[in-house]
């Protein structure tokens, strides 16, 4: 029985459909997360999450188990989104009023249903919009490669090995980079740390 990424892989080389199935299925959820906070969008991340599977599925013929399967597939989705982030500068982006309130709960209802249920004070919308957006600000102003670290080691969970690996950089680089992005983001939030 398969049990590690690397072998399902090799398995799927192998002619194994079931295997890629499992690897989809071990790797969706985190994988639409990671792509999500780039996007900030959940229509464009599950779109950008099909493409990179995609993509995953079209290097199994030249795939070789040299480094985690894990920051191989966050190879090519940093690869996508950031295709996606060029694409987006040049064409703007409008969004709809129906947008959840909170696009990290699936389950939020648009802002005009939040703002009509009685079970929301609109003091509390009002704080927590206003958190979220300041926080949502401070990381969008980052460097794309202090964003894409900072969201790899403390969103995903990788080690600063698999994130240098992903990023093809020295593991000092990875280091440096998530430090700044913290200092960044503490100096960013001065400002709202009495009201946040």
């Amino acid at each position: 029985m398969l049990h590690t990424d690397e072998q399902l892989m090799l398995s799927v080389k192998d002619g194994n459909r079931d295997a890629f199935r499992i690897l989809t299925e071990r790797h969706y959820t985190n994988t639409l997360n990671f792509i999500y906070r780039f996007v900030k969008n959940r229509t464009v991340a599950e779109d950008l999450c099909q493409e990179t599977f995609l993509r995953v599925w079209r290097c199994v013929p030249t795939y070789r188990p040299i480094a985690k399967f894990r920051t191989f597939l966050y190879h090519i989705a940093k690869n996508v989104c950031l295709k996606q982030l060029a694409k987006d500068q040049r064409t703007p982006q409008i969004e709809s009023l129906d947008a959840p309130y909170s696009d990290e709960d699936e389950n939020s209802h648009p802002i005009a249903v939040a703002i009509a249920d009685t079970n929301y004070s609109p003091e509390a919308l009002l704080i927590a919009k206003e958190t979220y957006e300041a926080i949502q600000a401070a990381i969008n102003k980052l460097s794309q490669e202090h964003q894409l670290v900072f969201q790899l080691t403390e969103v995903q969970g990788l080690s600063y090995q698999e994130v240098a690996e992903i990023v093809q950089c020295p593991i000092g680089t990875v280091a440096s980079r998530k430090n700044a992005a913290i200092r960044q983001l503490r100096k960013f939030l001065a400002p709202y740390r009495t009201r946040l």
